[in-house]
């Protein structure tokens, strides 16, 4: 910074030159703005990267595709920021997100050119809908051991009865729960008699079992179920229940009810995020270095499990649908395999941003619906509801003619 005269006017007065400090700060920004953008998209270009590569031989990857949501977001901040300024920066991100559309995709559905059924059903649509032998509605809900919030068996018992009347609103013909939880004999008639449209069951128990009462998952349908094979992943404590459920016409689907590895990241922990708590408070590095082992770890669980139950979908002998909670989100190693040549259902008929994980700034979509090529989507909804941290999926299906 410099004084100088001027006397261009007759009359001698200072005046103080402080473009070189400007110039100072802005070099400053600049260099930090591209650092971030940097960053920004070799992160986002890891998260594509990820998809391709088992957790089990890399589980770096994996962590970007976990963050892919706030990485598309902070690509786009970035984009908007460039061309404001007008500097060629802005292509780095530009180009890095036009390598990803196929993956923003499966975060973001607009209603542009889309045709499909409304999201809500009067009684008269959802009595058509169940006479029409080519209609299959599928529900597929992590209750949280209908214990959500809830401490006493009165809140349990006041879930149940929730989760019920939401269910008979929708109608729908298959019913696949995880984290399906039953705690004493009379939960069982209680459930029996609330859901007792769907008389046939099955069950996959991971604790209990004996009368019904226990942890695991579950299938209930309206439809008769043939055969059900029961699977409990190794050194975990999750499950696949594989259920053949023979439609009106005779034919016959295999329904794959999943729910794969957790995070284990407790409650505590994800409070802790939400509030940004990681940095400033006591322990952040343990806290940190706790989260990162518990992700690596059941990352790599995962990345076996899916493996296992891709081999299953690719020897059904009848048309697959695959639904659960995957605990990953659309942009990972997890969603490419278990999806294969199936149909994502919010994909093909969803609308806005999918999540359904309704904790972590409610970002991540980890729970899905896919099936097979043989049936196409025309309705989907995912309410946000008080009694899970995760939202049902329910997805209407109609099966395509030979011909089409």
């Amino acid at each position: 910074m410099s004084a100088k005269r001027n006397q261009a006017s007759g009359c001698d007065y200072y005046y103080l030159e402080q473009s070189r400090p400007i110039r100072f700060w802005r070099v400053v920004v600049d260099v930090l703005l591209v650092l971030v953008t940097l960053g920004l998209s070799g992160g986002l270009v890891m998260a594509y990267w990820s998809t391709g590569v088992s957790p089990e031989r890399n589980w770096v990857f994996a962590f970007f595709g976990l963050g892919a949501p706030f990485l598309f977001l902070g690509n786009i901040v970035m984009l908007l920021v460039w061309v404001i300024r007008w500097r060629w920066w802005a292509v780095l991100p530009a180009l890095t997100l036009l390598c990803g559309v196929g993956y923003l995709g499966r975060l973001v559905q607009f209603d542009f050119g889309k045709k499909y059924e409304p999201e809500a059903e009067d009684a008269k649509a959802i009595a058509a809908r169940q006479r029409d032998p080519a209609q299959l509605a599928v529900l597929t809900y992590n209750v949280h051991g209908f214990t959500f919030g809830q401490r006493e068996h009165g809140g349990y018992l006041r879930t149940v009865d929730s989760v019920a009347a939401y269910v008979r609103r929708l109608q729908p013909d298959v019913i696949c729960l995880q984290e399906y939880e039953t705690m004493r004999g009379g939960d069982v008639r209680r459930i029996d008699t609330l859901f007792r449209e769907w008389p046939y069951r099955a069950y996959n128990f991971i604790y209990g079992g004996a009368g019904d009462v226990g942890y695991g998952t579950a299938v209930l349908s309206r439809f008769p179920i043939l055969e059900a094979h029961r699977t409990i992943f190794e050194q975990s404590t999750n499950s696949l229940l594989r259920a053949d459920v023979v439609l009106p016409g005779g034919d016959t689907v295999r329904l794959f009810n999943n729910h794969l590895q957790s995070t284990q990241v407790d409650e505590e922990s994800q409070r802790r995020v939400e509030r940004f708590g990681v940095r400033g408070e006591p322990g952040t590095r343990d806290f940190v270095r706790s989260v990162g082992s518990h992700l690596k770890a059941n990352y790599r669980r995962r990345a076996v499990q899916v493996d296992t139950v891709s081999r299953m979908i690719a020897a059904s002998p009848h048309p697959a649908i695959v639904v659960g909670d995957f605990n990953d989100t659309p942009v990972s190693y997890t969603y490419r395999k278990m999806r294969g040549g199936l149909e994502d259902a919010f994909v093909n008929a969803g609308s806005g941003y999918g999540y359904t994980y309704n904790r972590l700034f409610s970002m991540l979509r980890i729970d899905y619906v896919f099936h097979a090529p043989s049936f196409e989507t025309t309705g989907y909804r995912s309410d946000r509801l008080p009694w899970s941290d995760h939202n049902p999926v329910f997805v209407r299906l109609r099966r395509v003619p030979q011909s089409e």
